[in-house]
C-alpha cells in the first residue's frame, strides 16, 4: 500500500482574537531592579506556574493567620537535612505555624541537630561489615523519651518535647520539636517501623511505640478537624505523610467533624503521584484549593514564607 502525504490546503484556521488566552502580559514577569528591596523582587516573578501557585499559597495563609485559621506544617526528613530548621522555629515563635506533623526521620534529623548542631548521612554504611549505622545516642535519647511519656499516656511530639525543654543540649535553638514544646504548638510524629532506625534500636519498645503512635495520630486527627478555612501543607515526604494526613481527615469526618474550604500544598520536586492525589486533590475537597510547588523545599519553603511575612508586615509581632 502505498501512503501519499496528506494534503493541508483546507485546512481550517481561528482568528487570533477568537482563541482563548491562556497568559496575559499583565501577568508576566519584569526585570529585578538591583536594590529595589524583596517586595520589588516578588513583584517582578511572573504570576504564572511555580510562581502564580506560590502567590496564591502565600495569600490562603496570610489570610488563615489573619482569620485565626490554622496553618499545619508537615515534614519528611529532607526538610530538616536542608538546613531549614531555624527557618521553621521563627515561623513558630512567630504564631505562623500552629501545627506540626512529622516522619519518623525528620524526628531523628531535628534530635540529631538539638545533639550535636549537624545531621548525619541517614544511608550511611560500615563498607567493613556492611552494618547499618544506627547512631546511639539518637536511639537512646528517643526511646528513652517515649518510654517514659507512654506511662504519662502521651504522644511521641510531646514525649520528645518534654525530654528536649529538660535537657541540656547545645542546639536546642535549632530544635523545631523542642521550639514547639516550648510555644505550646501541638506535634504529632508519624514512624514508619522497621523503616526509622530508632525504631529497631535496642532501647526501642513495641508496645510504647505502638501507645505513642497512636496518640499521635488521634492529635493529628484533632489538628486536621480543626483545619477549615486553613492551610495544610506537606514538604518533604511523598509516601507517609500524604496517607497519614488523608486519614487523619478520614478519621476526623467519620466521627462527624465538617471540615471544609481546606487549602493544601505540596512542595516536593520529586513529589510522588500519590502525594499529590491525596494531599493536592483530595486533602482539599470538597471546596478547597491544592497546589504542586515542584521545586527544592530548601529554595521554596524560606521564600514562600517571606513573601508571607512581608504580607503580613506589622501583624507580625
Amino acid at each position: 500500500m502505498t501512503i501519499k502525504p496528506l494534503s493541508l490546503a483546507k485546512l481550517k484556521t481561528v482568528p487570533l482574537a477568537k482563541r482563548m488566552i491562556d497568559t496575559d502580559s499583565k501577568d508576566f514577569g519584569a526585570p529585578f531592579q538591583p536594590g529595589s528591596g524583596f517586595e520589588s523582587f516578588l513583584c517582578s516573578l511572573p504570576n504564572l506556574g511555580c510562581a502564580g501557585d506560590l502567590f496564591r499559597l502565600r495569600d490562603a495563609i496570610v489570610q488563615a493567620f489573619r482569620n485565626k485559621h490554622a496553618i499545619i506544617l508537615a515534614c519528611g526528613g529532607h526538610v530538616l537535612d536542608s538546613g531549614l530548621g531555624p527557618v521553621i522555629c521563627r515561623l513558630i515563635e512567630q504564631k505562623i505555624i500552629s501545627g506540626l506533623a512529622l516522619t519518623g526521620a525528620a524526628l531523628e534529623q531535628d534530635v540529631e541537630i538539638a545533639i550535636s548542631g549537624r545531621t548525619v548521612t541517614a544511608r550511611e554504611r560500615e563498607l567493613s561489615n556492611g552494618h547499618y549505622c544506627i547512631t546511639e545516642e539518637t536511639g537512646c535519647f528517643i526511646n528513652d523519651a517515649i518510654n517514659f511519656g507512654t506511662l504519662e499516656n502521651w504522644g511521641i511530639g510531646k514525649s520528645i518535647g518534654k525530654r528536649l525543654q529538660d535537657s541540656e543540649l547545645e542546639h536546642l535553638d535549632h530544635s523545631i520539636i523542642a521550639t514547639a514544646f516550648r510555644n505550646g504548638i501541638p506535634v504529632s510524629v508519624h514512624p514508619a517501623i522497621g523503616a526509622d532506625a530508632f525504631c529497631f534500636h535496642p532501647a526501642a519498645h513495641g508496645e510504647s511505640l505502638g501507645a505513642a503512635g497512636m496518640v499521635d495520630f488521634r492529635l493529628l486527627a484533632a489538628m486536621m478537624a480543626a483545619s477549615s478555612h486553613g492551610v495544610v501543607i506537606n514538604v518533604a515526604s511523598s509516601v507517609v505523610m500524604p496517607r497519614v494526613l488523608l486519614h487523619a481527615v478520614d478519621a476526623a469526618r467519620n466521627v462527624g467533624k465538617e471540615i471544609e474550604s481546606v487549602t493544601t500544598a505540596v512542595i516536593d520536586p520529586a513529589a510522588s503521584t500519590s502525594a499529590i492525589t491525596d494531599v493536592v486533590t483530595r486533602l482539599s475537597l470538597p471546596d478547597g484549593a491544592g497546589f504542586w510547588l515542584s521545586g527544592p523545599d530548601e529554595i521554596l519553603v524560606p521564600l514562600l514564607f517571606a513573601a508571607v511575612l512581608e504580607a503580613l508586615g506589622d501583624d507580625i509581632h
